[in-house]
């Protein structure tokens, strides 16, 4: 078993290509030639049985027609006596020994040549008593006597070559069926080996490449936890080979990617506190009054450090969320109750607009991780608080579709064009809606909905961009009972687990 596999792997992908090709047509060719020498061989055949058998009727005829002169000179020789008679006798009796010989060469069997060496001893016979015989004598008339048993032999050797020749074309059709039948077994075990070869060498050259096209698959989704092998052809070994070298780049490229967003995020906290509680001293009047151009400016920083807060924020979330799979806590989740909880979070946020929260839920239960639900519906409801219009309402919605359970936020904003359904949910894009409200000139960090998509994946739900007749209306699709993956428990729920 370890030389055939070693051969296998030995091989380059074109070389097991050209080696499965050259089996698979062995088989073939090695038919080919065998119908080809057979009918070959059987046209040979035919051609000389056609050939005898003409030659064998033509003699024949010739025997007939020669032992029929030869009667009629003897009998003119008797009655005329007539020497030239006699020489004309001889003539045609060379024309019946030529005959002879043409009959002798033919393969027509034991009885025909039987016959023939009898008609030639009698002939023989007959031809001496003729020259020993005087015209008129009783000795001559007995000879002519012989004759009718010389017809006889000449008509017999006639049929007895017909009936050779039917024989032969008999041999040719038996041979002929056999061939057949032959080239039929070739046939009924040649196909089923081309096929088993065509299976196995198809097997042996489709699992590589299938194994490379799931190992692209799997890097392109961002999945680097497995290394990549693949058996096969050294050729596609060493591609295996280059593929896990770039996994394993990969993986480097993000642990860089988090730590270098940790190190900055730290970096950067330390002077945005400090920012920040410096505008939260100005704007409580601890360092004195501020006149109104004044109080505008530490507005703006205030403002612009909160948002910078939580840009910085998002940075980290989007770090953990994309990178390996975060650590999950299925659990049983009252959704009624992290809905209400967000929307009175977000009241002061609502009411600085003068906009409304509408629940309708109906009272859905999920086995999931509440934090991670948390942050979805915390990023879909402060957009939609952004977004709608003053004065307006945001809807907030439960219910059932299938066997999953939705969460549907609907705002009375500017809506998300076709255009851009797909596009939200890229890392750090905005669209063109911009803000509504005081803060419209503060611009989010387009990492809001990433987010949310990336922690639906991981809890195998969706997020989608559903159609609306005004306003944004986004749905989030869960699973209503969901168990975490083991590489994704955290030590609690393992523990819990076993």
């Amino acid at each position: 078993m370890a030389a055939p596999l070693s051969f296998y792997r030995s091989l380059t992908i074109l070389q097991l290509i050209l080696l499965g090709f050259s089996l698979v047509t062995l088989p073939l060719a090695y038919a080919l030639a065998t119908a080809l020498i057979s009918v070959d061989r059987l046209t040979h055949q035919g051609q000389q049985a056609v050939l005898d058998a003409v030659q064998a009727i033509q003699a024949s005829r010739t025997i007939m027609e020669d032992v029929t002169s030869l009667e009629r000179h003897a009998r003119q020789y008797h009655v005329l006596g007539d020497s030239a008679l006699l020489d004309a006798y001889a003539t045609r009796r060379e024309s019946l020994e030529e005959a002879l010989g043409r009959m002798y060469r033919l393969e027509l069997g034991t009885p025909v040549w039987e016959q023939l060496r009898l008609l030639e001893r009698r002939e023989a016979d007959a031809f001496r008593a003729l020259n020993e015989s005087v015209p008129g004598s009783d000795e001559l008339r007995a000879v002519l006597e012989d004759f009718a048993a010389f017809n006889d032999l000449a008509r017999g050797v006639f049929q007895e070559s017909t009936r050779a020749v039917s024989r032969e074309v008999e041999a040719m059709q038996a041979q002929a069926n056999e061939v057949r039948q032959e080239l039929l077994w070739q046939a009924s075990a040649l196909i089923p080996a081309v096929l088993v070869l065509v299976v196995v060498f198809t097997v042996l050259i489709v699992r590589p490449l299938r194994q490379i096209n799931r190992s692209i698959h799997t890097l392109g989704s961002g999945r680097f936890d497995n290394a990549i092998r693949i058996t096969g052809p050294h050729d596609l070994v060493e591609l295996g080979e280059r593929l896990d070298w770039l996994r394993r780049r990969l993986v480097e490229l993000e642990q860089q990617k988090v730590t270098f967003l940790r190190h900055i995020s730290h970096e950067l906290k330390t002077p945005l506190t400090n920012i920040r509680e410096g505008t939260e001293l100005l704007t409580d009047r601890v360092v004195g009054d501020l006149n109104r151009q004044q109080g505008e400016i530490v507005e703006i920083v205030r403002d612009n450090s909160v948002q910078l807060q939580h840009l910085i924020e998002d940075l980290i979330s989007f770090s953990v969320a994309n990178t390996a799979l975060p650590v999950i806590e299925s659990r049983p989740i009252d959704l009624d109750a992290v809905i209400t909880e967000l929307a009175e979070q977000h009241k002061l946020a609502a009411r600085g607009k003068d906009v409304r929260i509408e629940l309708n839920l109906s009272g859905e239960r999920v086995n999931s991780d509440r934090e991670k639900i948390r942050v979805i519906l915390d990023n879909l409801l402060s957009n939609a608080i952004k977004f709608t219009a003053e004065q307006s309402c945001v809807k907030i919605s439960t219910g059932q579709s299938g066997e999953q359970v939705f969460v549907e936020v609907h705002d009375q904003g500017p809506g998300i064009p076709g255009v851009e359904r797909e596009r939200v949910f890229d890392v750090f894009y905005q669209g063109e809606a911009r803000p509504s409200g005081q803060r419209a000139h503060v611009r989010g960090s387009g990492m809001g909905l990433a987010i949310a998509r990336e922690y639906a994946k991981a809890l195998d739900g969706h997020l989608e961009v559903l159609d609306a007749e005004w306003g944004a209306r986004l749905r989030l699709l869960l699973p209503r009972d969901w168990v975490a993956p083991p590489e994704s428990r955290s030590d609690d729920e393992l523990r819990e687990g076993t």
